[in-house]
């Protein structure tokens, strides 16, 4: 891609989402050919029919799936957007790499398993509302589809956000999920309506609630606060009362470059080592894991059970 193309493609597609349209690329003087080989040389990407974006080295896992739905959205405005395309509209948190967007109108009647868009069941006029001029599933039904159609943790992420932010309440997802009736993953709405907490305070969370209750862990407490003589010890992410278990998720983050307090390393490791000294000092046993225990969760699991037990 010679400078010039480059520096005015670049230019073009932070005016318009990050996407750039076939038109602009031929305004640019790309030839058929010439865009082919800069998808096979990494330098262009499609994302849609004639929608492109142009890839950088360390983009989020999530921004080709975002790229693609700005895409959908003016290439076909009429499109009600529900599950994880609706998410990325309404700024909620999209978890896993969806890799289908899926729509509740589509006007060519249906999409083949290869297709990038999927048509599904149409929510009730009174689930969809437009944000930033788009038709989308609300929340609720956008979080619940997104469980049935993409996977039951990305599901309860969604949902535990919506009702932390007061996107939804518990009482209108209950009455979504209800008015869903035997729609196809049905189980798996039920399920994540039972599991959402507005007291997931991060997705990790969430996803832990999602694997002990696939474990059979006893439903734990959420946000328990401590105190000991001298004072406010904090909140846990889990607490088993009757076993006097605490179940913290480790995100790891805050020890790392990402620390959102900005303070060094090792001195939140230090406040979190004497905040679980407390914690054992009031009689607490403490259970700590990782995204990496999530992922393969049978020895956490053991570990857990061993210490409810």
């Amino acid at each position: 891609m010679g400078a010039l193309h480059l520096t005015d493609l670049t230019d073009v597609a932070a005016a318009n989402g990050g996407i750039l349209r076939r038109q602009h690329l031929n305004a640019c003087g790309l030839t058929p050919n010439r865009i082919l080989e800069l998808m096979a040389e990494g330098s262009l990407a499609r994302v849609h029919r004639d929608a492109y974006r142009i890839p950088s080295e360390d983009e989020h896992p999530l921004t080709t799936f975002h790229a693609s739905v700005t895409a959908l959205r003016w290439r076909d405005p009429t499109r009600i957007l529900t599950g994880p395309a609706a998410l990325s509209v309404l700024g909620i948190p999209v978890f896993g790499e969806p890799r289908t967007l899926h729509v509740a109108t589509d006007r060519r009647g249906g999409s083949s398993a290869r297709s990038l868009v999927s048509t599904v069941a149409a929510p009730p006029a009174d689930q969809v509302i437009t944000s930033d001029g788009t038709l989308v599933a609300a929340p609720a039904r956008a979080a619940l589809d997104t469980a049935r159609l993409h996977s039951l943790v990305a599901g309860v992420v969604a949902a535990d956000h919506a009702l932390r932010t007061g996107l939804t309440t518990p009482e209108e997802l209950t009455r979504v999920a209800e008015r869903m009736g035997r729609v196809r993953g049905a189980a798996l709405v039920r399920l994540c309506c039972q599991l959402a907490s507005p007291q997931s305070e991060s997705p990790g969370e969430s996803w832990s609630a999602v694997v002990m209750h696939q474990n059979g862990i006893p439903t734990p407490e959420r946000q328990a606060v401590f105190t000991d003589a001298k004072g406010f010890i904090g909140r846990v992410d889990f607490w088993w009362p009757g076993a006097r278990v605490v179940g913290e998720f480790d995100g790891r983050v805050k020890y790392g470059r990402a620390n959102p307090s900005g303070r060094p390393p090792e001195d939140v490791l230090w406040d979190e080592k004497l905040r679980e000294d407390r914690l054992r000092a009031a009689d607490a046993a403490v259970v700590r894991w990782t995204i990496a225990d999530l992922r393969h969760p049978k020895h956490w699991i053991e570990r857990l059970r061993a210490a409810l037990a």
